[in-house]
Formats: C-alpha cells, structure tokens, sequence
C-alpha cells in the first residue's frame, strides 16, 4: 500500500490490515527509532499485515510542562518525512491535548491501542511510558499484552559505542555545536528547512554572496561556522554556513547564512535544506571587513577538507 498520514486515531479505517505499530514520539528518528521500525516491520510481515507508528502532536510535555518542554529535532512535517523513507505503511498522529492526558494506562489501551487501532502487534522503546501521570511502564504494557493476547516487543537501550542513542542526546549534541556527533546517532546528518530570505546584502558587498535561511525549526545549533550541504529541490551542493549576530558589523539578530560554493544561482525565496556535517569553529569579531573576507576564505576551503577528503 501507499504510505498513509492518520491524523487521529479516530480516523482510521477498520480495514487496515493486521497493524503492528511502533509506538512513541519519535523526535529526531534517529537510530534507536530506525530499529524499532525495522522491528515492527519484520513482525507484520510474519503475519502478513502493516507495520505502522503512533505518535502524537504536539509532544506531550509542551502540553503538560511548556516551560520544560525540550527543543524538537524536527518539525512534525520532516518526522512525517523521515518516517516514510525507514520503509513504514502508515503513521497516526495523534492530536494530544489535556483531556487525552487524563486517560488512565489502562483505559488507553484499551480504548485506543484495542478499539481504535485494532493493533495485531506493538514495539515500544525501554523507557516507553504512558496514560495519566505516565502511570504506565513498558511492564505495564507486556502485562497489559499478555491478557489480551497481543504480540508486544520492547527495544533495550542502544548504544553507539558508550554513548546512549536518545532524542535528548541529540539536542545536547546539536545545542554545543557537535553536529557530528549527533549525525551518527541519527543515522544521517543533522538537518533544518527554511526558506531563503531578503538579507542585507553584505555578502554581495563582501563578494560571497549568502543565503540567509528562515526556519521554523526549533533546535538550532550553536553559533558558529558549519561545514554543510545545501540542498534545493533535491539538489545537493557544498557550502559554509554562519550561525550568529554578525558581531563584527554589530548584529543584534541571530541569523543563519548559507554561502554555496560555485553556485551563482539565485535562489530567493526558495526553500532550502542545510545539513550539518561539522562544526568549523566559533564565530567571532574581526578588526576590519577585509579580515573577515580572508578568514572566509580559509572556511571555505576547510569545507572543501571535510566534504570532499
């Protein structure tokens, strides 16, 4: 079948075939995720049904506890994205809001994972919670499985060498500018969307003309240089991006500017994808605009060291 989009339990079809489902949040689809899809696949091919995920939107805490709600990895669209590429059917997304946190474990199992989704098979993380005050645990959910006849599989934690591959490690990786680490525990990587925007213009003045990203990612790397590649309607090209204020011209605004390498095009208000391959260095305040062009310079072609060495 196509890949389908459930925006509601609620709006499920009866007729979906047998469902395994991954369940969680699943921010940043990284490879620990990439896994339990992989499992719930595996399992509804053994007894010829779909292998899906469930998910919610918003993520719970900015509903429960905004002020400690953590940055996303992803805007819903590109978890949507990047759960269609792991090889999955389908996905429900599940509109989450105070009332449906009110449900008590048992009672959302057996209303929504029995009666709405008709699941045949579930796969959940170690540290899966669920219900009302998370009251929940994943040996609630086995226990809760076993009674009723159902399939459930549990992923233990996964590591990546010693380090522990979770959502939270990865916007702590992104957030001190290790964008290279938290690549290898997303399995690609760490990118952001935006749209190209009217700057300045200083770049052109400077003679490296730039593009300068709107994005409604939330999780932003620290500022900084980046060794990235952009990408434009599939296209993939080198590039330098800066991260910051502008200090030397006395910028007060974060912005995030993308200088493409041989790319004369222009690409205003087009959208674009930059993935963050590796931190260059800090951003800093040069003496003079001639000091800053040189140092440029001296980026772009330690770009050109770590993509093409």
């Amino acid at each position: 079948m196509n890949f389908k989009i459930y925006h509601s339990s609620k709006s499920l079809p009866a007729s979906l075939e047998k469902p395994v489902f991954a369940l969680g949040n699943f921010d940043g689809v990284h490879l620990a995720h990439q896994r339990m899809f992989q499992m719930a696949i595996a399992a509804a091919r053994k007894i010829g049904g779909l292998a899906a995920a469930y998910t919610f939107e918003p993520h719970p805490v900015k509903v429960l506890s905004p002020a400690s709600a953590p940055k996303m990895i992803n805007t819903l669209t590109q978890r949507l994205e990047l759960m269609k590429k792991s090889g999955l059917n389908a996905v429900v997304v599940e509109p989450f809001n105070r009332k449906f946190a009110q449900l008590g474990a048992e009672e959302w199992f057996r209303k929504i994972v029995l009666g709405r989704l008709r699941a045949a098979g579930l796969v959940v993380g170690y540290d899966f919670t669920f219900g009302s005050h998370r009251s929940g645990t994943t040996e609630t959910l086995l226990q809760l499985c076993r009674d009723s006849g159902l399939n459930c599989r549990v992923l233990e934690a996964t590591l990546l060498g010693e380090t522990l591959i979770s959502s939270s490690q990865i916007r702590s990786f992104v957030a001190q500018g290790e964008v290279k680490q938290a690549g290898q525990l997303l399995g690609r990587p760490f990118f952001i969307d935006g749209r190209v925007i009217q700057g300045v213009g200083r770049g052109a003045e400077l003679g490296i003309r730039t593009a300068n990203l709107q994005t409604e990612n939330e999780l932003i790397p620290l500022s900084g240089v980046y060794a990235c590649r952009a990408e434009i309607a599939g296209r993939h090209y080198p590039a330098v991006t800066n991260i910051g204020m502008n200090p030397t011209f006395g910028g007060t605004t974060l912005s995030i500017e993308a200088h493409l390498l041989r790319f004369k095009r222009d690409i205003y208000d087009r959208n674009l994808r930059l993935h963050f391959i590796e931190r260059i260095r800090e951003e800093r305040t040069f003496a003079s605009a001639g000091d800053l062009v040189v140092q440029i310079h001296h980026d772009i072609r330690e770009t050109e060291r770590i993509l093409f060495s």
